[in-house]
């Protein structure tokens, strides 16, 4: 037979268990700091800074190892005409192929700057907009011209955006400009087959050497 203090006892401990008040939620503080003032101010403060992390974050990652190697440029060849391009030309050349070449905001402000020898130095402003807020970022792009199988080419030997090397857009404004300048040129003389033989840079502007044979 159980001990009468003992089934007393247990009715007790019954009692208190039932009388016992609910758990709150693990999350209501969390809820509730969410729909005070300070998390509706923070919140949106904090999502504001991971998208310029993330944006500025793609800048960087657009592309690393923003310096190529130097191609070796052979002596002239035979030369029968001369052309010149000058730098107002090659600006507007340049600043078109760049718009189209995928850097991610607006091309601006580009300016050619000529040494010479074998070079050409770009300069300009990439400006582009992260959740409503406007950045500008300098780029300078250093290209080589030279000559290969019969026309003029270029090759980036230097790509930077805000000193940060890149080369993202590299690949798609080379391929866009020598695609261009392996068009066989229209306004020489005709009745000739024409060959691109050398190519100098000069502060006024850029000096192609051609060849031309009787067809």
């Amino acid at each position: 037979m159980s001990d009468p203090s003992d089934l007393l006892h247990s009715l007790a401990h019954k009692a208190k268990q039932a009388i016992k008040p609910p758990r709150k939620p693990r999350l209501a503080r969390l809820r509730r700091w969410l729909r005070s003032r300070a998390g509706r101010v923070i919140i949106p403060l904090v999502a504001l800074f991971v998208g310029i992390v993330i944006g500025a974050g793609s800048l960087f990652l657009y592309g690393l190892q923003g310096n190529g190697k130097v191609l070796p440029v052979p002596g002239p060849g035979r030369t029968d005409i001369s052309v010149m391009a000058d730098k107002a030309f090659i600006t507007s050349l340049v600043s078109k192929n760049l718009r189209q070449s995928g850097l991610p905001g607006t091309v601006e402000n580009v300016q050619v700057s000529l040494a010479s020898g074998d070079q050409l130095t770009i300069n300009g402003d990439d400006t582009f907009n992260i959740m409503g807020i406007g950045f500008t970022k300098h780029f300078t792009v250093i290209v080589q011209p030279y000559i290969n199988q019969c026309a003029l080419q270029i090759h980036v030997t230097h790509a930077d955006l805000s000193s940060i090397p890149v080369t993202g857009f590299v690949s798609s404004f080379e391929s866009n400009i020598n695609e261009q300048f392996r068009q066989k040129p229209t306004s020489l003389p005709q009745g000739y087959s024409y060959c691109a033989t050398g190519v100098t840079t000069q502060p006024t502007g850029m000096f192609l050497t051609y060849s031309a044979i009787p067809v």
